[in-house]
């Protein structure tokens, strides 16, 4: 059982350490705020990430099978990210490195970016609808059914495990920087934040011109 619990965290890891629109929400709100802003988008993202597991652990998971569901995940993640970009170009928010800054925000608007970039993320999809799918079969074929959502939740576990790894990694290494460093790291936080968004435009493009 020890075995499985630490696969389980390192399928969580394995899925939060890759740099994708979360981590990229997380270092620039970090840059910007300190440790709560970011460890809030992560939560935010871990939030997102216990529905898929839900849904998939209730059966569920043929509503996110449907075409016209995919298309319209594409659509506003590519829409969302974008509009995360941009701001992040316009805005270069990272430079207001003061702890004073995050107060003046309220808690949960950090909270439900990350939250919604989870959500309309179609590679978060594939992995929960793929990866764990898979995984859960798996574990349903060896433990009891209660037992199998229990260790599930180990995979959550081991997401924010990294997630506070980064949101202190951050959160302490931000005053080490130049304030031209941290320019650069939001312009090309929003770019990797657009290129996402773009990619993810794309993706809704060619699937109308398949229902067309």
């Amino acid at each position: 059982m020890a075995i499985q619990i630490i696969h389980l965290l390192v399928l969580g890891i394995s899925l939060a350490a890759p740099i994708g629109p979360i981590k990229v929400e997380m270092i620039k709100r970090g840059m910007t705020g300190g440790f709560w802003p970011s460890w809030l988008i992560g939560l935010g993202g871990v939030t997102g990430d216990f529905l898929f597991l839900l849904v998939i652990y209730l059966g569920a998971e043929h509503l996110f099978a449907h075409h016209y569901v995919v298309v319209l995940t594409y659509m506003l993640g590519s829409f969302f990210l974008l509009k995360l970009g941009v701001n992040s170009l316009v805005k270069q928010e990272i430079l207001k490195r003061e702890d004073t800054v995050a107060s003046f925000s309220p808690w949960y608007q950090p909270f439900f970016i990350g939250f919604l970039i989870a959500l309309l993320n179609p590679l978060n999809i594939v992995f929960w609808f793929g990866v764990y799918g898979a995984t859960l079969e798996e574990m349903k074929g060896a433990l009891p059914s209660s037992l199998s959502f229990v260790y599930s939740l180990f995979i959550l576990v081991g997401i924010m495990l990294w997630n506070l790894n980064v949101a202190f990694t951050v959160h302490f290494g931000r005053h080490l920087l130049t304030d031209k460093f941290l320019r650069i790291v939001s312009i090309v936080a929003g770019l990797v934040l657009i290129g996402y968004g773009l990619r993810f435009a794309f993706s809704f493009l060619r699937l109308i011109f398949h229902l067309v």
